[in-house]
Order: C-alpha cells, then sequence, then structure tokens
C-alpha cells in the first residue's frame, strides 16, 4: 500500500503451461520430456523492498531448476492490482497468486476471486501452528466464511525513522527517543530549521496532502480513543471528538509549533535528502536508507494519546481463481516453500516475521539490517492494532491511502477549507452508510 521513489526490475509475463500434475514436480527430477510448469505470480512491491522479494522469487528458481517448476512474475501497478485481477479472472487468465494486504480483499473473498486455503495448506503440508494466531486471524473474513484467505508473509508497522545527525547537531543523544507526545514535539522544536519564516526542516515530516496526514491522523485519533467501527462493525466513528481532537493535533503541527511543512510532496525521498528529522513510515523503506548510508535509527511510536497505538499492516500471499483447479496445489506448494523460506524476507525485505519458527532462531535478530534500524519495527509489532475494518468497503476506511474518501476529506481540513467538525460529520455519514450496507 505504498509507492516509493526506487524501482524494482520488471519480468514479462508469458504462456503458461496446464498444471494438473504439477505437486509431484517439486520432488525429484522431472522426467526430459516433461514440460515446465510456470506458476504466474502478479506482485505490486515497487519500492526498495521489490529488489528483495525479487531476490526470493529468484531463490525459488534456482532451488527449482531441472524440476518442471518456475515461478514468472510480473510487476502490476498496485493502484491497477485488483482491477486487473478481476478482469484477468473473468477472462480466465488469471495469475495464479499475488500479493494482497490482509483486510482489504472482502469483496473478492465474497465474490469467489481468491481461493480458500486451509485445505490446501494440509495437502502441501504448511504448519499453520507455526504462524502467529493473530497473524492468522487477519488473514480471514468472519462475514464470508472464514476461511483463510491468505498465507501471511510479515508483520508491519508505523514507526518513527530518525536522521540521528540532526539530533547530534542538536545536541540531543540519538540512543534516546521521545516516549510521549509532549517530548516528541520538544525534540521536533530542537531540530526544526527556518528561513525567512518558512520551514525548510521539519522536525516532523509531514505532506500536506495525501497519505502521510491521513495515516498520522488515524495512528493519533486511535491513541485518543476513536474507533472508525465498532467491534461488531455496526456503528461507524465511534467517539468522534477524539477524532476531531487529532485532526487539531495535525493541524498544529503545520501551524501552532510550526515542526512540519505542507509544501514536501515526497515525503521518501524528503527523508533520505535531510529534509525532515522524525518520519513515521514501515519497514519497506529500511533497505533504500541502508544503501543510501543514511545515519538513522528507528524507534517505537511515542504514546501521544491515552493508549499506545500504532497502524497495522500485514502482506500476504494469494491465490486466484483457475479456470483449471489442478493449478491450485502446485501453486500453494510454490507459496509453501516462499513462507518456509522467508528469512531474507522478514529481515532485509520488510516486517516481522509471522512464522515462530523464524522468530526464535538465534540469529534472527542479528541478520540483515542493523537492529538499530529494524528493532522497533520487530517489538513495536505489540502495540500495533490499527489495521483494517474487514468489509466490503474496506479501502474506504483504510488511513493508509492518499485517495479514498477519507484522504480527501481530510485533505479540505488540512487545506484550512473545511473545520474538523465538518470533516468529522461527512465521514462518520460516509462510514455508517458502508456499514449498513454490508
Amino acid at each position: 500500500m505504498r509507492t516509493s521513489w526506487r524501482w524494482s526490475r520488471r519480468s514479462l509475463l508469458s504462456g503458461v503451461a496446464t498444471a494438473a500434475a504439477a505437486p509431484f514436480l517439486f520432488h525429484g527430477r522431472a522426467p526430459r520430456a516433461q514440460r515446465t510448469i510456470e506458476i504466474v505470480h502478479w506482485s505490486w512491491l515497487a519500492a526498495s523492498d521489490g529488489e528483495i522479494w525479487q531476490q526470493s522469487i529468484d531463490a525459488f528458481n534456482r532451488a527449482h531448476e531441472g524440476k518442471g517448476v518456475r515461478i514468472k512474475m510480473e510487476l502490476v501497478p498496485e493502484e491497477q492490482f485488483v482491477t486487473k485481477v478481476l478482469a484477468a479472472v473473468v477472462t480466465g487468465r488469471a495469475p495464479d497468486f499475488g500479493w494482497g494486504t490482509a483486510g482489504m480483499r472482502a469483496k473478492l473473498v465474497k465474490d469467489g476471486v481468491i481461493v480458500p486455503l486451509d485445505d490446501l495448506a494440509k495437502k502441501v503440508g504448511l504448519d499453520l501452528a507455526d504462524f502467529d494466531a493473530f497473524a492468522l486471524q487477519q488473514a480471514r473474513y468472519p462475514k464470508y466464511g472464514n476461511a483463510l484467505a491468505m498465507v501471511p508473509m510479515d508483520l508491519m508497522s508505523l514507526q518513527p525513522l530518525v536522521n540521528d545527525a540532526h539530533l547530534k547537531e542538536a545536541g540531543l543523544d540519538p540512543g534516546r527517543f521521545p516516549e510521549d507526545g509532549a517530548g516528541l514535539l520538544e525534540l521536533a522544536k530542537a531540530t526544526t530549521k527556518k528561513e525567512g519564516g518558512k520551514v525548510v526542516r521539519s522536525g516532523i515530516l509531514m505532506t500536506g496532502s495525501g497519505v502521510h496526514p491521513t495515516v498520522t491522523w488515524g495512528i493519533v485519533a486511535a491513541q485518543m480513543g476513536f474507533q472508525r467501527a465498532s467491534s461488531d462493525l455496526k456503528k461507524a466513528a465511534v467517539n468522534p471528538q477524539a477524532g476531531i481532537k487529532a485532526m487539531e493535533w495535525v493541524l498544529d503541527l503545520f501551524d501552532k509549533h510550526q515542526v512540519a511543512t505542507r509544501e514536501i510532496t515526497d515525503r521518501y525521498k524528503a527523508f533520505g535528502t535531510g529534509q525532515g528529522t522524525v518520519f513515521w513510515t514501515g519497514p519497506w523503506t529500511l533497505n533504500g536508507y541502508t544503501q543510501q548510508k543514511l545515519d538513522f535509527s528507528a524507534h517505537l511510536f511515542p504514546k501521544i494519546g491515552e493508549k499506545r497505538v500504532t497502524y497495522f499492516e500485514m502482506g500476504g500471499l494469494e491465490l486466484y481463481k483457475q479456470a483449471d483447479p489442478g493449478r491450485y496445489e502446485a501453486t500453494m506448494a510454490a507459496v509453501k516453500w516462499l513462507s518456509d523460506n522467508s528469512f531474507l524476507w522478514t529481515t532485509v525485505g520488510r516486517g516481522a516475521s509471522p512464522r515462530k519458527s523464524i522468530l526464535a532462531r538465534p540469529d534472527y535478530k542479528t541478520a540483515g539490517h542493523d537492529w538499530k534500524v529494524r528493532g522497533a519495527f520487530i517489538e513495536g509489532m505489540s502495540f500495533a492494532t490499527e489495521g483494517e475494518i474487514p468489509v466490503e468497503a474496506g479501502p474506504d476506511f483504510t488511513i493508509y491511502s492518499g485517495g479514498n474518501v477519507l484522504a480527501k476529506t481530510l485533505e479540505q481540513v488540512w487545506a484550512g477549507k473545511s473545520k474538523p467538525e465538518e470533516a468529522m460529520a461527512r465521514i462518520a455519514e460516509h462510514w455508517q452508510k458502508a456499514l449498513d450496507a454490508g
């Protein structure tokens, strides 16, 4: 659910051989005359994490060379992904599997576009008991049968990255980061720079529109007691006053405290070029900033409201409806291999592993990126609970969006064209209609 100024290399989609007899091809060498099965995979990973995912696919193909199976990957833009999958299913040329985000696939599950995986997991020997229970829960949709809709691959949260050089310059200790909102603002004021009355280096890096102020509002609102939907998914915008208060908190960053500027548009690039000191983002950015040799560290999101909460996102692999059901088991076997061999993916590519056995490895903390830049994304999972709303209109509820109704409504607030109270009323009305519609 994010874009970046980095891009991974692209593979072209080619024809796919029938896979009716594919499962046995994962064991031993295929007969000389056996035609290689190409399992088609669509990925929307386009940030620096995409490079690591490409390495994972390459590793699978190396491990299965001469065994009659390989994965053919194609990069599809995230904003086009669902539309293209739906069109491909209708024409009978759907990819075998692709990337999904937990909680955002209710309609695809309801319409049978996504294949239920519980029985397939048993057939190929994928040990679901080795997965984090919360991760498996997020991969199911109780309103639509509660079947496993994806194999969890990573657990992610938003945590602050901090430019350590800025802290040293301000006489602050890079090893210490504030635990509450007051301390965060003190740090931001100490590291903000202005020229001619304008902020030229943000203590807290923000943008004037799009994803970043929206997700910031969502995290702070949840910390202050706001709920986008009640636990029974019947009531929208619970405790609206907390949501209004969170809007005011974001506005104050720009106007009252003047520790942020609306003029930044590319948040990823801005942090990489030193235009901001504190930048909350996900672990998908670590590979790029590490390669850049940026002097930075990661910390736990401060407790700005009454409780410590941050954004939760889970990425996983989902299977799509095929004209030939014989492809499912072979595809699931490939997905099992990628999950079993996801150590690199969850130490360099993205967030925490959902696999207990991988987390328990003695080298999990020492492998991959330095713990000072990745540790917070593992330890911070304990309070990363602000995830998606698992309903058909889920995309309208997500706080990690720059183009849904929520983001577009909040943009009017950030631009001073709408009052927080007015925006909250519109958001609550829209969300309630969505919940009432099912």
